[in-house]
């Protein structure tokens, strides 16, 4: 038999929404999350932020006070408010960064958007996580990305599945979060188990099944996660599984017949 020659593995993967791709060496194979707006809109309160308005300068508090009136409010003076902590403050100055790009400041979108997400205010989430997917882990303050850890975890660790998915994304070797630890790795899986049944399965067989050359002990591993995988009850997830295995199959049957 020659799977230890086995190199490229073709997929449609059309059940995931993402089109026909081709998956290799040096590809990956995206699985998002399934989620709803409800998970997604789970929210957790990790800083309360500024409660007072007594040690802030004048300008700020009358900056403060037409922003609980509902006026318009300085950018700066936005900004100045969100870094002393308050939230709603932070919501807004997102707002000002969206209207200008945020991909002309990612650095601060996320930062600001991070600041009201550990608020409360979960509606800047997408923003956060959107602004974050354009940053350089070399060059990020170190400051700033304790700072999504500290909103981003506790969300996802409650059930936000938009959290969940970018603690995945950002954790790594060479991302953002730097490399995955045993810790972070066992409350993923928890929540996985409990959100996303099959769907780490899936992308344990897909990482394992990208090795330009496979033994047999690691492609009867991924065929035991596809299978399990296939069982789902996720339909994207089951889909791709079936069809991995089916592929799986194919190759193998192929190879036996060239061997022969």
């Amino acid at each position: 038999m020659a799977w230890g020659q086995v190199k490229t593995v073709s997929v449609a993967i059309l059940a995931l929404g993402l089109g026909a791709q081709v998956w290799a060496q040096e590809a990956s194979l995206p699985l998002p999350i399934p989620y709803d707006r409800d998970t997604r809109e789970i929210s957790v309160v990790t800083d309360e932020g500024l409660k007072s308005m007594a040690r802030l300068p004048q300008n700020l508090k009358d900056a403060r006070q037409a922003m609980f009136n509902d006026q318009i409010v300085d950018a700066d003076d936005l900004k100045a408010l969100a870094d002393r902590g308050d939230t709603l403050a932070a919501l807004h100055f997102v707002d000002v960064l969206k209207a200008r790009g945020i991909e002309n400041n990612p650095s601060d979108t996320a930062y600001y958007a991070a600041i009201a997400v550990g608020g409360g205010r979960v509606w800047a989430l997408p923003e956060m996580v959107q602004a974050m997917h354009m940053l350089d882990p070399k060059t990020e303050p170190k400051a700033r990305v304790n700072k999504y850890i500290s909103v981003l975890y506790p969300h996802a660790w409650a059930g936000n599945t938009l959290a969940l998915e970018a603690v995945m994304s950002f954790n790594g070797e060479g991302r953002l979060f730097g490399p995955l630890s045993s810790a972070t790795k066992a409350k993923i899986d928890e929540q996985l188990e409990t959100q996303t049944a099959g769907r780490f399965d899936l992308q344990r067989a897909v990482d394992i099944l990208r090795k330009p050359t496979l033994t047999e002990a690691e492609l009867g591993t991924a065929r035991t996660l596809l299978e399990r995988a296939q069982n789902s009850d996720h339909l994207a997830v089951a889909t791709t599984a079936a069809n991995l295995l089916e592929q799986l199959a194919a190759n193998h049957y192929g190879n036996a017949a060239q061997n022969n």
